[in-house]
């Protein structure tokens, strides 16, 4: 077994629109800004992480950071061919006070939302977010 350090996980989102999907998580969402920074061509290339620069914005939610690749290129799917990847994360699970004020707030914002509406406080709201990421919130 891996001895992990600590409670913490970050999570890479490889942007095809960084503008778009930074809104998202600093405004509509409301995360902190926790660090940003270049990482160069060529350690980006000898990590085997992409074969251009990008920029890493990260963004804080309790103990998980949430970062989001902006590459010098616009070719993405070449960018990432080290590791096969065109997109990063497919789903993410946020938790919400209420469901129904979570909806209301996002519907008055523009975003759509596939599959049910919870008419409860409780229940589950998912929408298809920025770079085609589902974002589910559940309502405690």
């Amino acid at each position: 077994m891996v001895n992990l350090k600590n409670e913490g996980i970050d999570i890479a989102i490889t942007c095809t629109d960084f503008g778009k999907t930074r809104y998202f998580f600093e405004t509509i969402l409301g995360l902190d800004v926790v660090m940003e920074f270049k990482v160069d061509k060529c350690s980006a290339n000898n990590l085997g992480l992409a074969t251009e620069g990008f920029t890493q914005t990260r963004f804080a939610l309790g103990n998980t950071k949430i970062k989001l690749l902006e590459f010098e290129t616009k070719d993405v799917k070449s960018t990432n061919h080290h590791a096969g990847l065109t997109q990063g994360v497919r789903w993410i699970t946020l938790y919400v006070s209420d469901i129904c004020e979570t909806y209301k707030t996002l519907v008055a914002k523009g975003y759509e939302f596939i599959g049910d509406i919870p008419t409860k406080p409780k229940g589950a709201l998912v929408l298809k977010g920025p770079e085609g990421i589902l974002i589910e919130f559940i309502g405690n």
